[in-house]
Parts: C-alpha cells; sequence; structure tokens
C-alpha cells in the first residue's frame, strides 16, 4: 500500500477537527482551550501542503479540501469565539461583525482559487484568512487567561477592546481588499519557530500569554506593515516531466 498519499490527509483532516473542536469548546465556554486549538489546527494546515509538495503528492482534490478546512478552521471557529467571548454583549453589531467575518472569509478563499492560480506560491492578493483567524484566537486567549487586568483587557470596552475590534474590521476589509502580501517564507527554521511557538500555547498561562501575545504582534506586523516593503518576484521550480501539465499546488 502506497501510504504517501494518505499523510497529508492526516494532517487536512486533523486541521478540520480541531477546528471543529475548537467551535464545540467555545459553545461550552472554555474560549482559552478554544484558541489553543485554532493555533493547532493552523500549524496541522501549514504540513498538509509542505508535506505533500515534498512527498510528491499533491492533487485537486486535496487542494479544494483544504479550502473546506480553511473557512471551518480560520473563518466560522474564530468568529464563533469571538461571539461566544465578547461579541454577543454588542446586540446587532456583534452579529454584523461575526457574518462579516466569516463572509469575508468565504470571498476571499473563492476569490483566491480564482486570482491565485500559483495557489499562493507567488503571493496573495488580499489578507491570508490565517491571519484574521489567528489575531482573534490570541486576543482571546490573552484575554481569558486571567493573568492581565480584567479592566484594562477587557473585550466588550475601554480602550483595549476599542483597538482589538478596529483591528478585526481593518483585517476583515483587507480579506477581500487587492492588497498584495508575499507568501510568508516555509524556511525550515522559520516554520520550526512557529512550531514551538504554538507548542507554548500548551505550557503554564504564563508562558502561553507571552507567546499568544508575540503571535498577535507578528499578525499585526503581517496585515499592516509587509505591504509596504519591498516585493521580491518569486520564480516557482517546475520539473521538466509537469512543463505541459502543472501539477496542482495545495496552499497553507
Amino acid at each position: 500500500m502506497n501510504w504517501r498519499p494518505i499523510l497529508p490527509f492526516v494532517f487536512t483532516f486533523g486541521a478540520m477537527v480541531a477546528g471543529v473542536t475548537s467551535i464545540l469548546v467555545a459553545a461550552g465556554g472554555h474560549f482559552f482551550e478554544a484558541g489553543q486549538l485554532i493555533m493547532l489546527a493552523m500549524i496541522l494546515d501549514g504540513l498538509d501542503g509542505e508535506t505533500a509538495r515534498r512527498l510528491k503528492c499533491t492533487s485537486e482534490f486535496g487542494a479544494e479540501l483544504d479550502t473546506f478546512v480553511d473557512i471551518v478552521s480560520f473563518g466560522v471557529a474564530p468568529a464563533f469565539l469571538a461571539f461566544q467571548a465578547a461579541l454577543h454583549e454588542f446586540g446587532v453589531w456583534g452579529m454584523v461583525l461575526v457574518a462579516s467575518i466569516v463572509m469575508s472569509g468565504a470571498c476571499r478563499l473563492a476569490r483566491f482559487r480564482i486570482a491565485n492560480p500559483e495557489r499562493g506560491q507567488k503571493g496573495y492578493i488580499g489578507l491570508p484568512i490565517t491571519v484574521l483567524g489567528g489575531w482573534l484566537a490570541m486576543i482571546i486567549l490573552v484575554a481569558e487567561s486571567g493573568l492581565i487586568q480584567a479592566d484594562w483587557m477587557s473585550l466588550t470596552h475601554g480602550p483595549a477592546a476599542t483597538l482589538v475590534w478596529a483591528v478585526t474590521v481593518m483585517f476583515t476589509l483587507l480579506q477581500v481588499s487587492n492588497v498584495r502580501y508575499e507568501k510568508p517564507t516555509k524556511a525550515p527554521v522559520i516554520f520550526a519557530g512557529c512550531l514551538v511557538a504554538v507548542a507554548c500555547l500548551f505550557m503554564p498561562p504564563e508562558i502561553a500569554v507571552a507567546a499568544a501575545i508575540g503571535i498577535c504582534g507578528a499578525m499585526f506586523i503581517f496585515g499592516f506593515v509587509t505591504p509596504f516593503l519591498p516585493k521580491h518576484e518569486v520564480v516557482i521550480e517546475i520539473d521538466e516531466a509537469d512543463e505541459d501539465e502543472p501539477m496542482p499546488v495545495r496552499h497553507s
């Protein structure tokens, strides 16, 4: 039995399960754990595409399946978490923002298939859905940790709440904008750093919160700063055997 095509799908379905479990956990009021699961889904989602490319077993089915994982784990799950944790207190406007987050993510993924035929290998038009999903998950994790004074880190009133939801609205708009983002590097050292950061989220609260704040900072810089940095030409190498019929590339 050829196990190589199966391994990427293990990570893909793992990311889906983590996203769905995050929704169930958030429904039970465990917001800290729900944020952890969204970030776990993000790591698994990154591993599936990278594994498929390295094992040379990419497929159109895998690429399409990955899109459904993205909308559940990084669109619906973070939006539901945000509503349960804070936005339900904003009444109709909270529901409008939640719906906007999901619709923006869905439009972003649908346009990705049309506007990014290289499946993100040459960059993205519009903010990747993982950025907003990660931002919401980590902000709520920090707020629910109990390590920061409740009044200062409130998500329902005060300057922190204003900043958090203003950034959220901007990220929601950037997802469907024409702003171009370069593809984040998948260099082993960088990806290992991401693995360590997410692993820290499952350590004692002090370490988890420090890691979450660092991840929030990275999301903020990627969303608002990197589009203005000099762009680099990206060349995709294609094997000679694939020149006539390019192999579909999974995105992550």
